[in-house]
């Protein structure tokens, strides 16, 4: 079995064990995902054909005593500019790179965007990021497969654990999930001017592309997550680069 179908069936088994703390939405149509800002790879597809998105339950209702759910969405509204409540999302489709350089795929409850690194020429998917309306953000995974077995791995455990009770389930799955974020090292960025004079080629050839009060972190030596806070007086735009392996900011307002 490939590590996808494996993943799919990982997912498919916890939701049945689940009781309805985790559902999974419908997978997505090849027609869907032709729509997006950049061609989707065949490995992605094959995942997001059969699973569309993960509901996890995080409490109940106080009208209907029914489950409340945040959602992984493979097809994320604000992708195309729509912002939760029905408002104009464009300004995050701008700071997180640009459409078609980035899909999100969850928006949290504590103001987190998490999306994950495509390359605009081949569309392959690349790591996992996530950032706040500060200037601190984080690489969550190396990748959406990593990113993506890791949460179901984590809810595995937790509805495991939970016996059906939803606070004990949200409690032990957002400890668990949260745990490689929390203790995954800073990096320091370095700012574009420093970045022009490096050794490495590689680092040249992104701070060129960067303006004077531009910034920069090298991540190809770093496994798991990681986190990088730009230290920048305003918010800033951020990019990636050779694979989403070196990640860039520049201070908004920016234009190309």
């Amino acid at each position: 079995m490939s590590g996808t179908q494996s993943l799919i069936g990982l997912l498919r088994e916890t939701a049945e064990e689940s009781d309805g703390l985790v559902e999974l939405r419908p997978g997505l149509s090849d027609a869907r995902m032709d729509t997006w800002a950049a061609p989707v790879p065949e490995e992605i597809r094959v995942l997001l054909r059969a699973v569309g998105g993960i509901r996890i339950a995080f409490g109940r209702s106080r009208t209907d005593g029914g489950y409340l759910f945040t959602d992984i969405d493979f097809d994320e509204p604000l992708n195309e500019g729509k912002a939760p409540g029905g408002g104009d999302g464009s300004w995050y489709v701008e700071r997180a790179g640009g459409p078609g350089t980035h899909h999100f795929v969850h928006l949290d409850s504590a103001g987190g965007f998490v999306y994950v690194d495509v390359d605009r020429e081949t569309g392959a998917w690349g790591p996992v990021f996530t950032f706040s309306d500060e200037n601190d953000t984080q690489r969550l995974a190396e990748s959406p497969h990593a990113w993506i077995r890791r949460t179901a791995e984590s809810l595995r455990d937790a509805v495991r654990e939970a016996d059906a009770d939803v606070r004990r389930f949200s409690s032990a799955f957002e400890d668990s999930w949260r745990e490689p974020e929390e203790s995954g090292p800073d990096v320091l960025p370095v700012s574009a001017a420093d970045a022009r004079t490096s050794t490495d080629p590689v680092i040249r050839s992104v701070a060129a592309a960067l303006p004077d009060d531009g910034a920069l972190v090298d991540l190809r030596d770093v496994t798991g997550c990681a986190q990088v806070i730009f230290q920048f007086p305003e918010e800033c735009r951020f990019g990636r680069t050779h694979g989403g392996t070196v990640l860039t900011a520049v201070p908004l307002p920016y234009e190309n």
